[in-house]
This record gives structure tokens, sequence and C-alpha cells, in this order.
């Protein structure tokens, strides 16, 4: 008798154990449910708000929407105020209720408690913020730029606004994680205590026991290791939903959430569209979100292109058509860009600036990476070329679609410049002015590809590429040695090949003024290639020489008159 008085005591007991850590457990589930997930919601949703005005303020006053486009998203912007607002005043009560709910240990509660303040401070900064992108959006409406153009111009002040978005999204992550790490632990309690029990009381309760806890065990590792693998940013596939208690509506909340952040996501991969992700990753510390306010000098390189005779161009076609022109155009320039780990910098009306810089391409790999970019973009051009009469919808008369294209390398300054208000990754300085002036000099030499010697230099045993010229551009006094890059290495055909041989002789005995066997030797690259541009610029500057010839102190260094 006493034997079974015990052992019913020992089963009181340790149902009365499992019985406190049930409700334990079903205390941390509510808590999760009723306040840490719907407060992580609101961030997301407050996120994701917040990004969807300040796009509609953009394409608003720069998207060239019609009327009637720009209302809808006029009235969409008052609609996103007033939801902002409500979740303001949701998350506040939630978090208010939450901190004063027994249910929750000491721990939540003063958590929660501690967030109220930092949601207070969230909801004046965002209602500014909300406050300023409706301003841009209303002034875009009645078409007034500046006031709307000054107005997105203090959407920048707000960008403080990031990093307090993660840090409230990282602390109800935290919490949700922290009630599902003490669920799993009672879970493993009960576990062990009726393990003990249900080895006096007998197999049958021992198994039925092991059937409950295993789903409910099973269920928390997935909903555990689901939330881990959201963290790092892989958001799974739709849990499944098991039951209609708790655990059954977690698993729903947490599903609605995780398609909530990729939505989100999609929204972000859109706006990466007009900033290349990898200078984000770049210039914010990811620990802190912060920009980095910094610039450095480095050995960059530089590019420039440009479509010749664009002005004329545009004259022929509507304005659809020629934006259709130049999406072909710059599509096919950004992906040969980025390819070989580029960075566009910006357009410029129908010129592409780019540039190759450490950390995006290793080392001094910086120059071969822009040559094979340039390379790989004269076959895509000329596939434009082919194309016109569909892009363009002209059938005859269609326009001569040519691109010029410079290289320069040199120390340039990189990194994050502008205004308190408006700023950008980009490179300034020396080289760059030399890449854009190459760019024009193309014209000079009826070329399409032109590079400075330190590009050459750091690229030659990946390219081929003949010396065109020593000159001065516009602007400098210091010459340059400019090369026409001509193919990769060890893919130059036997006939170009010929000309850049025959071009070297010639190039020679211009410079030590041997006049009558430069111009034979010019010719003979003529007979190679009759349309040969370089060769036909020097035979000019020859019959000029014969006429009028250079100052005994010549040193071959010729000057280029215009941009």
């Amino acid at each position: 008798m006493s034997g079974v008085v015990a052992l019913l005591v020992l089963f009181a007991a340790a149902l009365a154990f499992t019985l406190v850590l049930l409700d334990d457990s079903s205390s941390e589930l509510e808590g999760i449910e009723q306040y840490h997930l719907p407060l992580t919601k609101n961030m997301n949703l407050l996120d994701i708000y917040t990004f969807e005005m300040e796009i509609i303020a953009h394409m608003v006053v720069h998207g060239g929407s019609s009327r009637e486009s720009n209302l809808v998203r006029h009235e969409r912007a008052k609609e996103l105020m007033a939801k902002v607002d409500q979740i303001f005043e949701q998350s506040k009560n939630l978090a208010e209720k939450g901190s004063n709910d027994p249910r929750n240990d000491l721990h939540d509660r003063l958590a929660m408690a501690r967030l109220i303040g930092t949601i207070q401070t969230l909801e004046s900064q965002t209602q500014g913020f909300m406050r300023v992108a409706l301003e841009a959006v209303v002034y875009g409406l009645d078409a007034k730029t500046a006031e709307a153009n000054k107005a997105l111009s203090l959407l920048g002040e707000y960008e403080e606004l990031n990093p307090v978005f993660e840090f409230l999204r990282v602390k109800a992550t935290e919490l949700t994680a922290n009630s599902i790490l003490e669920t799993d632990q009672n879970i493993h309690h009960i576990i062990r205590a009726n393990l003990i029990l249900f080895a006096f009381a007998g197999g049958l309760g021992f198994f039925v026991f092991l059937g409950i806890t295993g789903r409910l065990q099973t269920t928390f590792r997935r909903l555990t290791s689901a939330f881990h693998e959201t963290t790092d940013g892989k958001y799974s596939e739709p849990l499944p939903v098991t039951s209609q208690d708790e655990i059954g509506d977690l698993t729903t909340s947490f599903n609605t959430m995780v398609e909530q952040l990729k939505s989100k996501e999609k929204l972000r991969e859109a706006f990466g569209q007009f900033l290349d992700p990898r200078i984000v990753a770049n210039v914010v510390n990811p620990d802190t979100g912060e920009l980095r306010q910094s610039a450095e000098r480095r050995k960059v390189t530089i590019f420039f292109s440009d479509i010749a005779g664009f002005s004329g161009i545009g004259e022929q076609l509507t304005s659809d058509n020629t934006v259709g022109l130049l999406n072909h155009y710059f599509t096919a320039a950004t992906h040969c860009i980025r390819e070989h780990h580029g960075i566009v910098d910006k357009f410029i009306g129908d010129a592409v600036m780019a540039f190759w810089a450490s950390p995006f391409s290793q080392g001094e790999s910086h120059a071969r990476d822009a040559c094979l970019a340039c390379l790989e973009m004269r076959p895509a051009f000329a596939k434009i070329e082919d194309e016109i009469s569909q892009i363009t919808g002209l059938r005859k008369n269609t326009p001569k679609f040519h691109v010029r294209m410079a290289l320069a390398t040199g120390d340039t300054l990189i990194g994050t410049i502008g205004s308190a208000t408006t700023k950008s990754f980009t490179v300034i300085g020396d080289t760059v002015n030399i890449a854009s002036r190459l760019e024009g000099v193309n014209k000079v030499y009826g070329t399409d590809l032109i590079v400075n010697e330190d590009c050459y230099r750091l690229a030659e045993v990946d390219v081929e590429a003949r010396e065109i010229d020593l000159l001065t551009v516009y602007g400098k006094t210091e010459p340059v040695r400019i090369y026409e890059l001509l193919s990769p290495v060890g893919q130059l055909d036997s006939t170009t090949a010929q000309l850049r041989d025959a071009y070297a002789i010639a190039l020679d005995l211009y410079r030590n003024q041997k006049w009558t066997e430069a111009e034979k030797a010019f010719q003979k690259c003529l007979s190679i290639r009759k349309s040969d541009g370089p060769s036909l610029e020097f035979l000019t500057r020859i019959a000029t020489f014969n006429r009028t010839p250079p100052p005994q102190d010549w040193n071959g260094v010729w000057q280029t008159a215009s941009k």
C-alpha cells in the first residue's frame, strides 16, 4: 500500500510539475502570439510602408507617369499615412499591455517596457518622414518641381530610421526566439519528469507520452530552425500547420511573417536597380547600420562611353523609341561591366561612366577586368546595330549606331562624397577627366576603344593592343601615351596582327621625322585595312608637316584642340 501511495504521490508530484511547466509554456506561447509576433509584424510593416512611401514620392516626382496614375499614388500615400499611425498606436498598446501582463516573465516585461520609449521616438521620426514624403507627392502632383525636389532631398535626413527599425525588429525577434527557447527547455523538463513517472506507471503511458511530446518537440525544432534560417536571410517555404492550438497559431503567424519579409525583399530588389547592392554592402557598417563617412585614394580604372552622333539620332526618333534605344545600350554596357566586377557610377545623357577598384576587383586586376569588359561590349553593341531597325521602329534611313569607349587607370579619390542630405559613392580626380577626354579622342583617330598607358601596362598579359600616339588631352599639359584595344590575348586575327606590326614601324618613322618613309609606311597600313582611322590621321599630319615642318625641339607629342 505504501508503495502504491508513494507511486500516487510521485505521480501527483510529476503531474503537478508537468502542469506547472505546461502552464508556463502556454503562457510563453500566448505571449509570442499576442505580443512578440504582432510587434515583429508591425515593425516589418512600418519598414515596408515607409519604403513604399519613399518609392511613391520618387515615382511621382521623377517617374514621368500620367496625372491619373499619380493621383492613385497620392491616395495610396494618404492611406499609408493612416496605416502607419494605426500601427504605432497598436504597437504602443501591445508593448504597454505586454509589460503589465503577469503571464510574461520579468525579462519579457522589462524588454517590452523599454520598447515603449523606442517606439514613441520612432513614431515621431517616422511621422516626420511620412509628412515630408507626402509633401513631395503633393508638390509633384502640382508640378512644383523645385519644391518637390527639395522635399525629396529632406528625406535623406531620416536615414537613421533604418537602424531604429532594424533594432526594434531584432528585439522583437529576440523576444520570440527566447520564448521559444524557454518553451523548448520546459518541454525537455517535462520529458525527463514523465520518463521517471512512466517508468513506474508502465510502458503504455510511456509510449503515449512520447507520442505527444515528440510531436511538440518536432514542431518547435522545426520552428526554431526556421527562425534561425529567417534570421540568416533564408526565407523558408510555409511550414505545415498540423494543429488548431497555440502551436498551430504560432506556425500560422510565423508563415505570415515570412511572407511579409519576402514582400519586403522584393521591394528591396526593385530599389536595387537604382543603387548597386555591392555599394550598399561596402558603405554601410554591418554592425551599426550607419553610413561610412570616408573616402580614400586608390589606383582605379575609369570608363567612359558615348554614342556617336546621338543628338542627330534623337532628332529622328520619338521619345519612346529614343528611351528604348538608350535602354538597350545601357543594358548591354551594364551587363558587361557587372560581369567583370565593375561598378556603374552614373548615366549622363547617352554616356556611361563606370569604374573598377578593390574590393570589387581583386588586387591589381581592375585594369584587366575593365579591358575584358570593354572588349565584350563590342559584339554586344554590334548586335544593337544589327537590330537598330526593330529597336527604333524605322524601316528606312535607320541611324548608324556606333559607341566610343575609353579607359584610364590612375590614382583617384573613391568613397562616399556629397552633402549632408544627399550622398554618392563615386570617384573624382584627374584620372576621371583623362578618361572622359580620351573617349572624345576616338573621334580624332576613328577608333572605338582607347586606353591610357597605365591601364595597358596592368592588363597587357591579358589583351592585344597597339600604341596609337603620344598626346596631351585638352586642358592638360602632361602627355598621355594611348593604345587601341584590339582583342583578348591570343584571339587577334592575322590581318589585324599584320596591321599592328606595320603601324608600329610607321609610327617610329613618324616620330623620327622621316616623313617620306613614314608616309609610305602608313600607306602600307591602308593597303592592309583601307579604313584604318589612325593611319588616315597620320597621313593628314605628314602632309601638313611637309608644308610646315615642326620646330627642331619637337618631341612627337600631339596637342588636341578640343574635348
